[in-house]
């Protein structure tokens, strides 16, 4: 450790002699000399000694500029602890004026029970801020220094604390410099070229070695950084100064104790701006969307100071969505081989449904089973890399903050489609944190999209999404879902891809088209026959893909999958129709007592209830393919001779869209 051997300092050499506290301690101290005419041993009765040596020792061994003292070191600096405070014998403070290192005295060579009692001490005022990770307690005899794990809550000893590390003269604040007219970034910083798109991969890299992090811990982790700093960056640029200082830098810090305690502070301030800025005009988006308010920054201190000091001068803003996209899918891809496969849909199967499905700007897109949103953000670059010079920036706007959905039941899940979806330019908002298998009325926000006060959840005109498999939803577990038909005088249980069906076609409009992912047994094993006639009964069957068996292999999963796709039939628009125009319909369809029917409301009731389901269409053409080839094998490899290509043309040559 650094600091040095205990040694007595003088009352009138202490700091902050015009803090009370401090005053009053010296005043004893003046009473010991008084009485034994040296002030020797008075360090084993008057804790003040050892703190101010603590104090002096800050600059002496440790760096801290003097004029710190009073500044951004303190004493007596109150802690909050839950609706009270108590006060740390000294805090060193970030230019946010936020702790991020704190040391507790006790009186010299104090009893066990003392110095148990300042490690609690310190333990306590670590465990009430989010900024600090890092403490000392040292009674002059001994000294230790332990370090927060944030999650588990938990405490390790380590060395000791951060020693003040002075700004490089090489080094440069990262300030948003006005941008030349000929310079097309709003910030000033380098964007991602293709030569570096490798920082993101190396960031999660970073963070994975530092902390011993498992891939999908560090990824959590890696969106809570590129989360911070996107906000950085958003806030920087709007500023009216064209000179302003980025936060999110390691450049002024004393060390990474205080680096890593502002990249909190700021990851804990974009937390806030967002609740704020979306709760006034989405309803229940703290319950539904707060995934980064319910989970805080778990790096510790050199983690976050390594991963800030590799991104901090490139611009996330500027850069291509296209690039930072791709990068961040690969990260992504990484960590899902490493255990989180059932969330992951290969980019060569999401790429297939897209292209069949052609999403357009005016189309509202829902994922009721997002996982990472790759679906979501497919559409998305679908729809600019199609429609370029055509899209106005109005109507792009409206489709990335208003026209893009997800729902998704991992909150890490989320944060990770909200991340995707920021990386390409936003969007984020629409991405919900709950089941999708609720009753409707869980989803307040949805059901507001028609703005009618119509309470009917079909608004939207694409469903793209992957539900899970292999799990059954038993007879108790029905009472907590919503309402299906497909459960209604059925068996006892039902495979949950069946309830994801159903559940994707009660959001979607009439015309409307979908591309799911199933089991292939839906297709042709025979108890699912029940499933397939009541799918036939609402929608055009317009292909049913055969996937390779190693679709999903190199993601840990090995059952056999098909891509389906669908249109779900439009019915007569009753509410626009005239009461002649019904009473015409009542007649073709021989309705009795149909002549006294003059009100609008009963004859659409009459005849809702009379004309039953819509006739199937049997000359409805219909692909069926057997896919042998993604572009890649069972390990993920790449393979030469996809088909992808081929089965999309197909589909468009023989199906189509009306």
């Amino acid at each position: 450790m650094k600091i040095s051997s205990f040694y007595l300092i003088p009352p009138n050499e202490w700091k902050f002699l015009e803090h009370g506290d401090v005053r009053k301690q010296k005043k004893k101290a003046e009473k010991y000399f008084e009485k034994n005419d040296s002030y020797q041993g008075a360090e084993y009765i008057n804790e003040e000694f050892v703190r101010q040596w603590g104090l002096r020792e800050l600059s002496e061994s440790y760096g801290y500029p003097v004029e710190w003292q009073g500044e951004r070191i303190r004493v007596e600096h109150k802690v909050k602890m839950g609706s009270g405070s108590k006060k740390s014998d000294i805090a060193l403070l970030n230019i946010n004026e936020r702790p991020f290192i704190f040391v507790e005295a006790k009186t010299y060579d104090c009893s066990e029970d003392d110095w148990k009692d300042g490690i609690d001490q310190l333990e306590s005022y670590l465990s009430a801020t989010h900024t600090a990770t890092i403490g000392m307690v040292t009674n002059g005899k001994k000294t230790r220094v332990i370090r927060k794990k944030i999650d588990p809550n938990d405490f390790d000893f380590i060395n000791d604390i951060d020693a003040y590390n002075a700004p490089s003269k090489t080094s440069i604040m990262l300030t948003r410099e006005a941008p030349a007219l000929s310079d097309k970034t709003l910030t000033g910083l380098t964007p991602l070229s293709e030569e570096l798109e490798g920082i993101i991969h190396s960031m999660h890299n970073i963070i994975r070695d530092t902390d011993g992090l498992h891939d999908d811990e560090a990824l959590d982790e890696l969106c809570k950084v590129i989360y911070a700093k996107i906000y950085d960056e958003r806030q920087t640029v709007a500023s009216s100064n064209e000179t302003t200082s980025f936060r999110f830098q390691v450049f002024g810090s004393s060390g990474p104790s205080e680096a890593a305690s502002n990249i909190r502070e700021l990851y804990s301030e974009a937390v806030k701006y967002d609740l704020e800025m979306y709760s006034q005009r989405i309803p229940n988006y703290q319950r539904s969307r707060g995934v980064f308010q319910s989970s805080i920054l778990k790096l510790s201190d050199p983690a976050l100071f390594l991963v800030t000091e590799k991104i901090q001068e490139y611009s996330l803003v500027d850069s291509a969505v296209d690039l930072k996209g791709r990068a961040f899918q690969k990260v992504i891809k990484s960590a899902i081989r490493s255990g989180m496969g059932q969330y992951f849909t290969p980019d060569e199967i999401v790429d297939l449904a897209v292209r069949i499905i052609q999403p357009k700007v005016n189309e509202r897109i829902l994922d009721p089973f997002c996982g990472s949103g790759h679906f979501l953000s497919k559409a998305l670059g679908y729809v600019l890399s199609t429609r370029e010079g055509e899209i106005t920036p109005h109507q792009l706007h409206e489709y990335k903050f208003f026209h893009l959905h997800g729902i998704e039941l991992s909150d890490r899940m989320v944060r990770i489609a909200m991340t995707d979806m920021m990386l390409h330019d936003d969007g984020h908002t629409n991405i919900r944190n709950t089941s999708s298998l609720l009753s409707m009325d869980n989803y307040p926000d949805i059901l507001a999209i028609q703005e009618d006060g119509n309470s009917n959840p079909e608004v939207f005109d694409i469903i793209l999404t992957n539900p899970p498999f292999g799990k059954l939803a038993r007879e108790e577990a029905k009472g907590m879902l919503g309402r299906f038909k497909l459960t209604d005088g059925k068996k006892k249980k039902i495979p949950y891809e069946l309830l994801g069906l159903e559940r994707s076609f009660q959001f979607l409009k009439p015309g409307g088209k979908m591309a799911i992912v199933m089991p292939e047994s839906f297709a042709n094993v025979k108890s699912h026959k029940f499933a397939r006639e009541w799918v036939e009964e609402i929608a055009d069957i317009k292909a049913i893909i055969s996937l390779p068996e190693e679709a999903f292999r190199p993601f840990g999963a090995t059952v056999n999958t098909c891509l389906c796709i669908f249109q779900k039939r439009s019915v007569p628009d009753y509410l626009n129709m005239t009461v002649s125009e019904l009473k015409k319909l009542a007649s073709e369809l021989d309705i009795p007592g149909r002549s006294k029917l003059n009100n609008k409301e009963k004859l659409i009731g009459a005849i809702k209830s009379t004309s039953g389901p819509i006739e199937v269409q049997n000359d409805q053409a219909c692909l069926l393919v057997e896919m042998e080839n993604l572009g890649y094998d069972a390990t993920g490899r790449y393979k030469s001779g996809s088909e992808i290509d081929e089965v999309i043309d197909l589909f468009h040559a023989e199906v189509g869209w009306e």
